[in-house]
């Protein structure tokens, strides 16, 4: 390298963020659910939103979805709208109804909504393929009022994989399944945010799950009381300040991400 090269100053550029949430704040009534909120929204990253119910971490997902208005500030995209797969808490289904997990997401496919019965023959391979990468191809011919916990979150993962997004938005993803479907979910949303390079945002009180799996995490309480590391957010101190009691987060292990 010339000396002259060497006297050059080299300016290291970082990618834009995916999102930037600017001073967001969402209200219902009089009550504020968000106030205040700042957040830039990195690309590739794994992003945990934590804090006690009724702190608003649902509700940012909500906005992060354009379903409640902002009432103040404002969310900022880099370019066009990222498209966005999204994961609800709950969905209620009648478990009477005989529908097939292949008919659900023949419903859920991107494209013309009108849905007749059965699968088209252009949505079986793209239904299929997301089941299959989330190993639940053996599925398709399931009632869905017959799954378990585990196998309904896989379903609906699959339908938010159908729209090919960039990034993945869910709402309390292991609040319904065992300790051993919450590590086989863990490993499947790795899997996805490596092989797809996926951006996903996800809310858990399963603060075993968020230390597994987050490279982020936020605590929430109507803005952010802690953003940051898993293993600085889920500190003793960090936690018993967000929560605003005594907390003991218990033995959790924590890894680098990777």
């Amino acid at each position: 390298m010339t000396a002259a090269a060497l006297g050059q100053t080299q300016t290291i550029t970082c990618p834009a963020p995916l999102l930037r949430i600017e001073r967001v704040g969402v209200r219902y009534g009089n009550h504020w659910a968000l106030r205040g909120v700042d957040l830039e929204i990195r690309r590739g990253e794994l992003l945990a939103f934590i804090g006690p119910n009724g702190a608003g971490k649902s509700t940012l997902l909500k906005a992060l979805l354009g379903l409640v208005p902002l009432a103040e500030g404002r969310i900022i995209r880099d370019g066009p709208a990222p498209r966005i797969g999204y994961v609800p808490q709950k969905l209620a289904l009648d478990s009477t109804f005989p529908l097939t997990v292949e008919e659900f997401l023949a419903v859920n496919h991107p494209g013309p909504r009108a849905w007749f019965g059965g699968v088209s023959k252009k949505q079986g391979p793209a239904i299929m393929a997301a089941l299959a990468r989330l190993g639940a191809a053996d599925l398709s011919r399931q009632v869905i009022g017959t799954l378990s916990g585990g196998q309904f979150q896989r379903v609906l993962l699959a339908a938010a994989l159908l729209q090919e997004p960039e990034l993945l938005l869910l709402d309390e993803p292991a609040a319904s399944i065992d300790r051993r479907g919450s590590e086989e979910l863990q490993l499947l949303l790795h899997d996805l945010h490596k092989k797809l390079g996926l951006t996903i945002i996800f809310v858990s009180h399963d603060l075993h799950f968020v230390s597994h799996l987050a490279t982020r995490v936020g605590c929430l309480n109507q803005n952010f009381c802690g953003l940051g590391p898993p293993h600085e957010v889920l500190s003793e101190h960090s936690l018993t300040e967000a929560y605003g009691t005594a907390f003991v987060p218990g033995h959790l292990h924590f890894h680098a991400a990777e």
